[in-house]
């Protein structure tokens, strides 16, 4: 009983510390009433459900609910972060993580290997695209409990570690001997000339790395000839602030004001510019899209408030919180929203969520040239993309039989992995009748899939290339045919 009664105090006074945490008891100033009656309040009301609800409830479970119920009556980014979670959190954004270099899917209940990464430790020991890992230190690694958490828990870990691989190649069964090591988690996925003068970055996050890699791929495009700069943002969901900061440094003159942040119990603090800078002069584009998020919104914010360049694309997801993390004894953490981003304008870049939140929508802001601008949440792109959205019927049925068509592109690569590397196109046009047989086997509606032919077929070759391709490769593929990148370039014509 005595140790139950420790466990109760421990928990309880866990929620007490995130309220208090909340309150605003961190870091300075004082929020707080003069004493801890409501705090007792929800101790007492702790202990009253524990020892009497009608259903066992076990200490664990009743702390999370109290900590659900605080989390779900304030923003979406003030939250709390489970140990596990912050060592995924924190592996992404440094840059690089300890482990034996694939990428992997689990494919019926079996891990398998989609991608190796170059002059990692799988590809020191010939692990190939297709190969199946059954067993891991001689344990069996297959089944329906195998989730992608419990994979990349498992292979990842210390580095010089040794890990014992049985794979599964075709017929042959083998084992391998590797040893973790560094693994780059780069923040430039792709960046090349995309026509004479122009070069091309494709920014996936905003990393520890991100400006090392940003101003090494600058500097080579300009030594390959680069007077114009496509910069795609698109689908990064951002990082950190000070990476955001230095990017977008090296395209503005000395002096400018990049961002603000300032909130109610946080002095405002301003970002300027600075003579450094690699890419100050030159036309510019940007690429922004739904997904484009908090650290890239106040990259493209800054652009289009200076007039630097052209925002091309459609409005971005309006993430503009300012979020401290402040580390918990059980080794989780508090991610906490203290303020707000403002572009230069004035904008807040925040859109509305289900809380009190007093922002102004809809205000009218002016750029550096007198262009006017929208604090509506988000950023709203000079030139707007229309998207291609499927119908009702067709969205139903790709997402009904999505993993069965994921594994059969996947079976597809398996078996002609050559022949596609080789020249997927010749394949494709050869294996068109084919893909469509194997698509229409999933439909009771014949008739009215054949209004979809060519755009499912189109569908289930992306999904071979994605399997069969690098992620450079890829970009590069998918590119060809963009409507942004084409309206990008349609801007340096006409400049």
């Amino acid at each position: 009983m005595k140790e139950s009664k420790k466990f109760i105090f421990n928990n309880i006074f866990f929620v007490l510390v995130l309220l208090v945490i909340l309150i605003g008891f961190y870091p300075s100033v004082n929020r707080f009433s003069n004493n801890f009656d409501k705090l007792e309040h929800i101790e007492e009301l702790y202990k009253i459900i524990l020892n009497n609800y009608h259903k066992n409830i076990s200490e664990d479970t009743l702390v999370q609910f109290i900590r659900d119920g605080i989390f779900n009556n304030l923003d979406p980014f003030t939250q709390y972060i489970s140990k596990e979670d912050l060592l995924r959190i924190n592996e992404d954004f440094a840059g690089d993580f300890y482990g034996i270099g694939v990428q992997f899917s689990i494919i019926r209940d079996t891990v398998t290997i989609i991608k190796v990464i170059d002059n990692g430790p799988s590809q020191k020991q010939n692990i190939l695209s297709g190969d199946r890992i059954i067993q891991v230190n001689s344990k069996d690694f297959t089944g329906t409990e195998v989730d992608n958490d419990m994979v990349m828990n498992t292979l990842r870990g210390a580095r010089g570690e040794k890990v014992e691989l049985t794979i599964l190649r075709k017929n042959n069964k083998f084992k391998k001997i590797l040893y973790r090591d560094a693994i780059p988690l780069n923040s430039v996925d792709s960046y090349y000339i995309i026509k004479d003068d122009v070069g091309y970055i494709k920014l996936e996050k905003f990393s520890s790395t991100t400006f090392d890699e940003f101003k090494a791929a600058v500097l080579d495009l300009k030594n390959q000839g680069a007077k114009k700069l496509i910069l795609d943002l698109r689908n990064n969901g951002g990082g950190y602030l000070n990476q955001a900061v230095d990017v977008t440094n090296e395209f503005l003159n000395s002096g400018l004001e990049i961002v603000s942040t300032d909130g109610e119990y946080r002095n405002k603090k301003v970002y300027y510019s600075n003579k450094r800078g690699a890419f100050k002069k030159g036309d510019l584009v940007v690429l922004i899209n739904e997904n484009s998020a908090s650290a890239s919104e106040i990259l493209s914010g800054a652009i289009q408030d200076h007039d630097r360049g052209s925002i091309v694309g459609n409005k971005s997801f309006g993430k503009g919180l300012v979020g401290e993390q402040i580390n918990l004894k059980d080794g989780g953490a508090l991610r906490i929203t203290v303020a707000k981003y403002y572009t230069p304008s004035g904008r807040s870049i925040q859109k509305p969520y289900n809380f009190s939140d007093s922002s102004s929508f809809k205000k009218e802001y002016k750029t550096t040239s007198g262009r006017i601008v929208y604090s509506d949440g988000g950023i709203t792109p000079d030139y707007i993309i229309s998207v291609d959205t499927m119908s009702n019927f067709e969205s139903k049925f790709w997402n009904n039989n999505y993993n069965l068509l994921y594994e059969k592109s996947f079976d597809v690569v398996d078996q002609n992995r050559d022949k596609i590397k080789n020249n997927y196109i010749e394949y494709f046009n050869q294996n068109k009748n084919k893909f469509w047989i194997e698509i229409l086997k999933l439909s009771e509606n014949e008739n009215e899939m054949k209004a979809y032919k060519e755009k499912f077929i189109k569908l289930f070759e992306n999904m071979i290339l994605n399997h069969a391709l690098s992620s450079e490769e890829l970009i590069r593929f998918y590119n060809k045919e963009d409507d942004y990148i084409k309206k990008a370039l349609n801007i340096f014509d006409k400049n």
